[in-house]
């Protein structure tokens, strides 16, 4: 379960920068979607792979 820790922390962070965006650029419809649907994702990603690149992880 420890393993899954920087993922959803990525993801809770994606999540928070996808409603900023849309708020900031008043998306609607498809662009929404389309960033509520890969924004966590790739803010998910992102993180895991940060946290498994730093040198003190084994």
């Amino acid at each position: 379960m420890k393993d899954y820790l920087p993922y959803a922390a990525g993801v809770l962070a994606g999540l928070l920068v996808a409603f900023l965006m849309s708020g900031l650029l008043a998306l609607t419809e498809t662009p929404q979607l389309l960033l509520f649907a890969l924004q966590p994702a790739v803010g998910g990603a992102l993180v895991e792979r940060v946290c498994r690149r730093r040198p003190n992880n084994p």
